[in-house]
């Protein structure tokens, strides 16, 4: 079963303890942005990911602030 959990930072070292004290492989932890950031490596590989260059990116942010003044 996969489950979602919040934990509140006051309560982290003992959930941490609680799951310490598991049988081993009972639980498996992974940080949230796993797989977010396996599926945008795996795009980026395969060349699906739109891109822009630094440069142009910059350029962008640069032209909009100007307008602004």
């Amino acid at each position: 079963m996969t489950m979602m959990v919040k934990i509140d930072d006051a309560y982290l070292s003992k959930f941490e303890s609680f799951v310490a004290s598991l049988p081993e492989g009972a639980v498996e932890m992974k940080n949230s942005l796993d797989d977010e950031i396996t599926n945008r490596i795996t795009q980026y590989k395969n060349n699906t990911m739109q891109t822009t260059p630094f440069m142009d990116g910059l350029d962008t942010i640069r032209e909009k602030l100007v307008s602004q003044l």
